[in-house]
């Protein structure tokens, strides 16, 4: 008769991927995706490096720097997990959710024999198009510069009769928007709702 499976868990730790947080698991769970217990985000748990002696080797403790870095991570996560339920929670009761942001596109202008751009290229524009971004409204950026207007003869005031403040526009600030659906928030493998949120995360942080 055989002997009945051993049960008695073998006890590891790996760190999560976004907080570095140690997980204590079961061995037989290496390779599965588990919510981090400390900031909530979706890792994998994976066995740890074993040692010439076959021993697993435990992860060397972190440095004071990869401590704060992991807590400000933690952070982000959480701020990131926040707003994502706050949207979806206001897509699914039927009112709009936008995203806003700006692109650059510099403008073929000159002043003063100087060109600002070779071309006016809205190549930027037409990957935001594709990926579902409106433009909202474009404003325009200048360049300022002193001018003096000069005169044939002497006058009281020299041979500069006339000044002034002149220039160009070098290019606009366009401001594009995307609407958002339920979907764009439950069914985002690249996570791009999430990427958004921490490029602008201050914007996102409760006053």
């Amino acid at each position: 008769m055989s002997n009945p499976p051993d049960e008695t868990p073998n006890l590891v730790v790996c760190r999560c991927q976004h907080c570095d947080t140690g997980i204590e698991f079961d061995a037989r769970q290496d390779g599965e995706n588990v919510a981090c217990p400390s900031c909530g985000a979706e890792t994998l748990l994976c066995l740890p490096p074993i040692s010439a002696q076959g021993e697993n080797v435990s992860p060397p403790p972190p440095t004071a720097e990869e401590i704060k870095q992991a807590e400000i991570e933690k952070f982000k996560i959480k701020v990131i997990i926040h707003t994502k339920s706050l949207m979806r929670k206001r897509l699914e009761i039927g009112k709009p959710v936008f995203l806003f942001d700006s692109v650059f596109v510099p403008v073929d202008s000159e002043i003063l024999d100087k060109k600002f751009a070779d071309g006016f290229d809205v190549a930027t524009l037409r990957k935001f198009g594709l990926l579902g971004w409106d433009v909202v409204q474009a404003v325009p950026k200048t360049k300022c510069i002193g001018l003096e207007n000069m005169g044939t003869e002497t006058t009281i005031f020299g041979s500069m009769w006339a000044g002034g403040v002149g220039g160009n526009v070098m290019g606009v600030h366009v401001i594009i928007k995307k609407s958002l659906s339920v979907g764009d928030i439950t069914d985002d493998p690249a996570d791009e709702v999430g990427e958004f949120i921490r490029n602008h995360i201050c914007d996102f942080v409760p006053g």
